[in-house]
């Protein structure tokens, strides 16, 4: 048995001795040389490395970025198309399973794999707990949050909507994060810019509308209640009329004739009325429709953010 072991030894030594002296020529020339290299760089080197960090996700396992080496940084539209076609948002938040740290590592995870480069970004606050959220560098528009949790706050629906398709809010938003200020995030389809005075001009646009809206609804309550009391005021008139076509008493025809005139002028009134709340709807609606259907409310003041790529 040793001396066989011994023959393979003395055998595989006389071929690596006979290969290298008909290849060292092209070794020394670089060409075997550039081989070895090529194969060493993809040995030590490898198109993919896993680094954990110290971030737990539901299951108390530690968040783990799956990094590719050939990952690129995209174009604010590649990134925008990238999350249109990605499912990360549609997760449903568990607390015990799934929760924003989950969401951020699948969305790094699967935007690196698609070829965009990512990071991880980890956000703590004055008041309450932590949040978690992915980032990119866009060649275009520069460091772009984004925050695809869902169930981790809820979406205020606007008041004016009215069909269950509008409600149906999707969780990909753009997020805007500062140390030391309002932690927010506006729909991705609503949002054009990653800059912070982008969001407190969206955050003030809202306010103005839910101003409006109130103001229009208060007046459509108005409106309403006359509507009410007009159409119980020409009942009473059609009693008090009671189908005659001819009124013999001067005194009675005069106070119906003045009750009649009365009636017409305050038709005339609510169709106004009406004609002008119709229009007030439609700018509600056009500006709720540049706004989008769904806003979140600020999460709390950023006190730290760390990214790591």
């Amino acid at each position: 048995m040793k001396i066989k072991n011994a023959l393979t030894v003395l055998f595989i030594l006389a071929i690596v001795a006979v290969a290298s002296y008909f290849l060292y020529p092209a070794f020394q020339s670089g060409e075997i040389q550039s081989s070895f290299q090529s194969v060493a760089e993809e040995i030590f080197n490898p198109s993919i490395t896993k680094q954990e960090i110290p971030y737990s996700k539901a299951s108390g396992s530690e968040v783990c970025l799956v990094n590719y080496k050939n990952a690129t940084d995209p174009t604010w539209d590649e990134l925008i198309a990238f999350l249109q076609s990605d499912n990360t948002d549609e997760q449903p938040y568990l607390d015990a399973s799934f929760v924003c740290a989950d969401f951020a590592e699948m969305l790094h995870n699967n935007a690196e794999v698609s070829g965009i480069k990512a990071a991880y970004v980890g956000v703590d606050f004055v008041v309450g707990e932590g949040h978690a959220l992915t980032a990119f560098n866009t060649t275009d528009k520069g460091l772009v949050y984004v925050d695809c949790t869902s169930g981790f706050s809820s979406p205020v629906i606007a008041e004016l909507t009215d069909s269950e398709e509008r409600r149906a809010c999707k969780h990909d938003k753009i997020a805007y994060v500062v140390d030391g200020n309002e932690y927010g995030v506006i729909s991705m389809d609503k949002a054009t810019s990653p800059e912070y005075w982008f969001y407190d001009a969206y955050k003030q646009n809202w306010a103005e509308l839910e101003d409006d809206i109130n103001a229009y609804n208060g007046d459509v309550e108005k409106y309403n209640a006359d509507a009410k009391a007009y159409e119980e005021d020409v009942e009473a008139y059609e009693t008090a009329v009671g189908g005659r076509t001819y009124i013999s008493d001067p005194e009675e025809y005069e106070r119906l004739t003045e009750r009649y005139n009365e009636l017409k002028t305050r038709e005339a009134e609510l169709e106004m009325r009406g004609k002008e709340l119709n229009a007030m709807r439609e700018r509600l609606d056009e500006r709720q429709e540049d706004l989008g259907w769904c806003r979140w409310e600020p999460l709390g003041v950023a006190t730290s953010v760390e990214l790591y790529w």
